[in-house]
């Protein structure tokens, strides 16, 4: 079976139709997140997430081992059990998944009664080349969220923008169309500041212009420190050309950097922080701390440091200064 578009999936999900395991992977997170979101309504029949029927768990952390437990492990409350898996590119062993999935026969989908678990693996990646890939995609889903190709923006634009109740004029159009980078999340973002400013011409025209999207921002500082060189990439020229973003963005890395820093020494010396961190700050620390040490913090410092001394010193714009930085090793990386 091939890998499946998710309007095939959203269809068997409109007939109340699961599947006992679905693989979804690719960069486009607003569609993995909208797939998510049904697949739960149709999973938990429209009742919130609670611990009995909703389960969240990290790929590297749980393994393979600790992910088919959860799974043949049944609710205390009776039917079916939801079992959200993250980072799944992290899972070492897919065999394991095979064989559950060979364990269980069926492959057509079939109503939620039928499951007592339903697997959602998230993943930036899919192995087509593994030994268990065959398997996974005949007996599961394997569903690619990938990026919204050129000829495809429009109508995603007039989605997002109904959704929000905007009306968007030819110019707007043509400037989200060719927004860069694009994704549906930076699109989105974008509609909202119009839906905030409301109908004033100028307002909405600035909104549109005002520099790099705070979106952007948070996925160069998310990629940076999760060492994911593809992601990060991908978005280092929208900082590297004007001189007013890139020393206040310079300081923002260097106060996640320090505090991760401090979150590493404070796990490997057991000891408790002397302040406390609010939730969204510590959730990413906890994402990113598996790819570095502190050798390898020094080197990120010592780059930061360089394009710090560049900036103030030389004045010159340092892409290929941000690009070391891009570049430097992580833990992952040395293996």
């Amino acid at each position: 079976m091939p890998k499946l578009e998710p309007k095939i999936i959203q269809k068997e999900l409109e007939a109340s139709k699961l599947r006992p395991v679905y693989f979804i992977f690719g960069p486009e997170r607003m569609k993995s997140r909208e797939l998510v979101k049904r697949i739960q309504k149709v999973a938990l029949k429209g009742a919130p997430p609670n611990d009995f029927n909703f389960e969240k768990l990290d790929g590297g952390e749980a393994g393979m081992e600790g992910i088919l437990d959860a799974a043949q492990s049944f609710s205390l409350m009776g039917g079916t059990k939801l079992i959200l898996i993250r980072n799944a590119e992290e899972v070492k062993n897919l065999d394991g998944l095979g064989d559950y999935l060979k364990s269980l026969g069926a492959t057509d989908p079939a109503p939620v009664e039928t499951f007592s678990s339903i697997l959602i693996f998230l993943s930036k990646n899919f192995d087509g080349r593994k030994k268990a890939s065959k398997t996974i995609q005949d007996l599961g889903a394997v569903i690619p969220c990938e990026e919204v190709s050129e000829q495809d923006r429009e109508p995603w634009i007039e989605y997002l923008s109904k959704r929000r109740g905007v009306t968007l004029s030819p110019d707007e159009r043509l400037t989200l169309r060719g927004q860069d980078p694009w994704s549906l999340d930076i699109i989105d973002q974008e509609i909202s500041k119009l839906e905030l400013v409301g109908e004033d011409a100028g307002l909405r025209a600035e909104s549109l212009m005002s520099g790099v999207s705070a979106y952007a921002r948070d996925e160069f500082i998310d990629a940076l420190f999760c060492r994911d060189q593809k992601r990060a990439l991908k978005l280092v020229h929208l900082f590297t050309e004007d001189m007013e973003v890139q020393l206040p963005f310079l300081g923002l890395l260097a106060w996640n950097l320090r505090h991760l820093k401090l979150f590493i020494l404070e796990q490997e010396t057991k000891s408790r922080s002397s302040e406390r961190r609010n939730p969204f700050l510590l959730k990413n620390l906890e994402r990113w701390r598996k790819h570095w040490s502190l050798a390898t913090i020094q080197l990120f410092e010592h780059e930061l440091f360089t394009i710090d001394f560049s900036l103030k010193n030389t004045r010159l714009l340092g892409k290929g200064l941000w690009l070391n930085a891009v570049l430097v090793e992580g833990k992952e990386s040395r293996g």
